[in-house]
């Protein structure tokens, strides 16, 4: 599922390339994917501008003219792809909306099985919003508010960093990394991990996560035929989806296992 340093990726690469530009025409494939009807769907957006794309934990935000917005969620599979009109060969899976632009090229919202595309106005946006906890990438992420989160909870520490009403955006990668350079193990218990481990990890985790972003991320699928940044973080990453290769600091094979239904690596060389 696409985390921070993913979205953050795509924001940038949206910005760049339809921000400004004028919605021609709308084409729903799987209306599960949207919230309202698609004749609303596609009237609302026709000859809107897309002024700008920020970002919410794991969501993107796209900031429509006349107080609307479009709120996209990738889930686990969903891809974009920005091309012409015609440019279908590049596409990372089956385009379930497509919105097209005045200038003739296309933004592709492919795959995206549980996710979704929601037009809402400001206070639907509010709503989208509502019980996200902090953003580990803003000045609100101090080693008091971090810690705060934790308190008189007794719960394992990966499924607990996962929780986007604690923390928002950081999902099953990026939570494997931060844990391996704490050198915490996923498993541990919150009462059994002491205040100095956890300055570590409350350091390692916006440390990790800008890492990423600079490096494009672990989608691979293009955005773009020119794209050459996407990927970026894959030959970064020092256990995430390495299970049996050997770890990049003490040779030991990574361990792979299920936690919470989730895949989790980890080196139980370098993290206790």
């Amino acid at each position: 599922m696409p985390e921070i340093p993913e979205m953050e990726n795509y924001r940038s690469m949206i910005l760049r390339t339809v921000t400004g530009k004028q919605i021609a025409g709308v084409w729903v494939e799987r209306p599960k994917t949207i919230n309202v009807t698609i004749a609303e769907f596609t009237a609302a957006l026709h000859g809107q501008v897309i002024d700008n794309v920020t970002r919410r934990a794991k969501l993107l935000v796209f900031h429509l003219r006349g107080g609307l917005y479009m709120v996209t969620h990738m889930m686990l599979d969903g891809r974009m792809y920005y091309g012409a009109a015609g440019d279908s060969e590049g596409l990372p899976g089956k385009p379930h909306v497509i919105i097209g632009f005045s200038d003739d090229t296309r933004l592709f919202f492919c795959d995206l099985g549980l996710g979704f595309l929601h037009l809402v106005n400001s206070s639907g946006l509010e709503r989208e919003l509502d019980g996200l906890g902090i953003e580990p990438l803003s000045p609100e992420f101090t080693l008091g508010n971090f810690t705060g989160l934790f308190t008189k909870r007794r719960g394992v520490v990966k499924p607990l960093l996962m929780d986007q009403k604690l923390i928002a955006g950081l999902g099953n990668a990026y939570s494997n990394e931060a844990l391996f350079a704490a050198g915490i193990l996923p498993d541990r218990k919150i009462p059994d991990i002491g205040p100095g481990e956890m300055e570590k990890l409350w350091q390692a985790i916006p440390r990790i996560l800008r890492e990423a972003v600079s490096n494009g991320g672990y989608i691979e699928e293009k955005y773009a035929v020119w794209d050459n940044r996407s990927g970026g973080q894959i030959p970064h990453f020092m256990v995430y989806d390495r299970g049996g290769e050997p770890c990049r600091v003490c040779g030991n094979p990574v361990r792979e296992t299920k936690l919470n239904g989730r895949w989790t690596y980890f080196c139980n060389i370098c993290q206790h």
